[in-house]
């Protein structure tokens, strides 16, 4: 990592270039494809899209980024958005400067009330918060929401110690009687702050906890000057719960336009077997789906 590609100052969020997110995912072991100066991975086996998810491109860069790829798609700039063949459903808050907890619903603000009397939230750079007490955050968050998709708990340990310290992360604890209880887990890529995994042991869900922890995480990118936009991740037609929770904290579902290449028989094989896959991948809902969407 080079000075140039990062500016970390103070409580900000380190904000990386593009090459110095490459940098990074490279150093954690991801395969990263670069073509024409822009970085590229797998969201699914063998379809790609910019690591940087919401980066845009002219529709004339947008090209394979592998031979091995069937399929990948990437955002395009405005100019070029009316030859957009699809979207990227996020939730995406563009107004960061205007944010206050005033923007939370009754509800959220109800559970950040509770957050604030049972749980202490602060950010945490200490790996070994992560060897002796986040394993069991973790299994309890993953056998609540996604049992068949946990890591190894040797291979989990040894990612989390390594990203604790690592200043390009952002990962916010929430500590419950002096005990990590959940964490969520950021970084920030050229004016956007990517808020990606939440991890809450399920005996602690009812103390407004996963409220607490994105409102420390919005914070921090208020904070800093050259986030102008927060993304919480793909609208998941399979957990609609979620996205309406992402809306209560002032979330918008935006439908980014895109330009998506993916063969005809393969998308129509995966909108018929896996609709919610079929959306996550190309913005276009099931039929009969209602869904409100802004698009930009």
């Amino acid at each position: 990592m080079t000075m140039e590609s990062t500016v970390s100052p103070g409580p900000q969020v380190t904000v990386m270039t593009e090459a110095g997110f490459a940098d990074m995912r490279g150093e954690e072991g991801a395969r990263v494809v670069e073509r024409n100066g822009r970085f590229w991975g797998q969201t699914f086996p063998g379809f790609y899209q910019p690591i940087h998810q919401i980066a845009t491109f002219h529709a004339s860069e947008i090209k394979r980024p592998t031979w091995r790829c069937w399929g990948y798609r990437a955002a395009l700039a405005v100019e070029d958005a009316d030859t957009a063949n699809g979207s990227i459903p996020v939730s995406l808050m563009s107004n960061v400067r205007e944010f206050t907890e005033a923007t939370f619903d009754r509800n959220r603000a109800r559970d950040l009330r509770r957050c604030r009397q049972e749980v202490e939230i602060r950010r945490v750079f200490d790996p070994d918060i992560f060897d002796r007490e986040a394993w069991p955050v973790y299994l309890s968050a993953k056998e609540r929401v996604d049992p068949g998709g946990r890591m190894d708990e040797a291979d989990y340990r040894a990612m989390m110690t390594r990203r604790a310290p690592d200043p390009r992360r952002l990962i916010v604890g929430g500590f419950r009687d002096g005990k990590l209880a959940g964490y969520l887990e950021s970084y920030a890529v050229d004016g956007i702050l990517y808020g990606r995994d939440l991890y809450v042991a399920t005996e602690h869900m009812q103390t407004g906890i996963g409220t607490g922890l994105y409102l420390e995480t919005i914070l921090s990118g208020v904070r800093t000057p050259a986030i102008d936009q927060i993304c919480l991740g793909p609208i998941l037609l399979d957990r609609p719960g979620l996205t309406a929770f992402k809306g209560t904290l002032g979330f918008s579902t935006v439908a980014v336009p895109a330009s998506i290449a993916i063969p005809a028989p393969v998308g129509a094989f995966i909108r018929w077997q896996r609709p919610a896959v079929h959306y996550r991948l190309t913005g276009q809902s099931p039929r009969g789906m209602r869904r409100s969407t802004v698009h930009i």
